[in-house]
């Protein structure tokens, strides 16, 4: 189901939903306009008036990011349009090209995502060496392990980018607006659902702001990293013109955003299918247990739902799981090269605030798809209780079969359904239990001297 077939249902009628009527009229561009709600008996509005609301104040303007990353189409190709998909392709080629360019200029300008720039500063002793041999500065601008540093975490995230664009664009997928639909749908016949509909868009919202602060944070880390010494860049000479140098600047900050932008985006994309999934595990519970639906159309409803549950964790969650191992290896990179534990980089100091800020920004990046994904299981594992709920209710299915309660039970209680990143299913035990981990590890480098404050 789509939100074209349902606007397409309801152009030339008043659409009337249990509790509430909506008077609908038509302007002259066949765009619907509601002119009057009128409750019978609760705040409930329309399922169309619903979806068209969510369609253009969340969905329209969040399909449109995606487009502007890359991961859907530029253009909507209506017909066979040679030079509309010409320019798609263009577009696409453009943003790879753009891609590679800015970890070229990262490794060019010796840029670490977990640490910052490698300075050089010929009259302060804060960064660097007091070396003015240009020959040495070129050769000893980048130390360590090239392939660790830069070759490897820039391959990783360049494939799952690539990844997210074949799962999101060339396989046509349109699993977000259909789950919304879904999601809406099934919530329209509770008995608080406008309520619920409403909570629902706002967390939705919450992650895209979320993403949007990140991105904004990590700009200016970047930016303020930019302004603390002067930056050499491999292969260009280090008396070169200030148009030049400044170009230089101005791209790799902006290479740098865009990565940072990419990454956000395809890693909300990830907790909003989750948040609609959980959401829609919620909502077929309580329509089962409110006998909202028949126990032979739930289970239809539940099949639907595996497909869906499926696709996230078969193709959106490869990408993700690439983004996540890339960021805990930034993350803890940072974190000991911050207590000095880095037996090679001894040169670099950390920026007074900057550092740390990077080190929270790749640490709460890793860990919200993580916990989406430990969020998700949890209501997993909640539907496979709602049998034994139901069987429990006389009152409320009191005119089912006793027989079709057993087939739920039977049916709940064999369900196999949660959250998988990294090949694995993700719960909140497994986290706390490498949280304790972490924990002990951190506690015996502090008692074996290797960590100090």
């Amino acid at each position: 189901m789509s939100f074209n077939l349902c606007e397409s249902n309801v152009k030339n009628v008043s659409v009337v939903h249990d509790s509430t009527k909506s008077k609908m009229e038509f302007d002259s561009q066949e765009n619907y306009v509601v002119t009057e709600i009128v409750p019978e008996t609760s705040s409930n509005h329309s399922v169309t008036t619903i979806l068209g609301y969510c369609k253009r104040k969340m969905l329209n303007p969040y399909l449109r990011i995606l487009s502007f990353m890359g991961l859907r189409p530029l253009v909507n190709i209506q017909e066979n349009s040679p030079i509309l998909e010409l320019i798609n392709c263009l577009y696409i080629v453009i943003l790879i090209f753009f891609m590679v360019l800015g970890y070229i200029l990262q490794y060019m300008s010796c840029f670490r995502r977990d640490r910052g720039f490698w300075y050089n500063i010929p009259h302060s002793n804060l960064y660097g060496t007091k070396n003015n041999d240009e020959k040495a500065i070129q050769e000893n601008i980048c130390y360590g392990s090239t392939i660790f540093s830069f070759i490897l975490p820039s391959s990783l995230h360049f494939v799952a980018y690539i990844h997210a664009i074949y799962t999101l664009r060339c396989s046509d997928d349109d699993q977000l607006p259909v789950l919304m639909e879904r999601v809406i749908l099934a919530s329209s016949n509770l008995s608080n659902g406008f309520v619920v509909q409403k909570k629902l868009m706002k967390t939705l919202w919450i992650f895209i702001v979320i993403s949007m602060i990140w991105m904004l944070m990590s700009c200016i880390s970047i930016a303020s990293m930019i302004t603390e010494g002067n930056i050499d860049f491999r292969w260009i000479p280090s008396e070169r013109s200030n148009i030049l140098d400044t170009t230089l600047k101005v791209l790799l900050v902006v290479s740098i955003l865009w990565h940072d932008m990419v990454e956000a985006i395809i890693i909300s994309n990830y907790c909003l299918q989750s948040q609609l999934l959980m959401s829609y595990v919620f909502f077929l519970r309580e329509r089962l247990l409110q006998h909202a639906i028949e126990p032979i159309k739930w289970m239809r409803e539940i099949e639907e739902f595996k497909k869906m549950l499926q696709y996230l964790n078969s193709e959106v969650a490869k990408s993700v799981s690439l983004f996540t191992l890339i960021n805990i290896s930034y993350a803890l990179s940072g974190l000991l090269w911050l207590f000095k534990l880095d037996f090679v980089d001894k040169e670099t100091l950390p920026i007074f605030g900057i550092s740390v800020l990077i080190i929270l920004l790749w640490f709460s990046i890793a860990i919200i798809p993580l916990v989406q994904a430990i969020r998700l299981t949890n209501a997993c594992e909640r539907l496979k209780e709602v049998g034994q709920a139901v069987r429990v209710r006389p009152f409320v299915h009191s005119g089912t079969p006793g027989s079709e309660l057993d087939s739920v039970l039977l049916y709940t209680s064999s369900l196999k359904i949660h959250a998988i990143l990294y090949g694995n299913r993700i719960t909140g035990s497994l986290f706390c239990f490498c949280f304790v981990i972490a924990c002990i590890i951190v506690m015996v480098l502090g008692m074996c001297h290797y960590l100090s404050f």
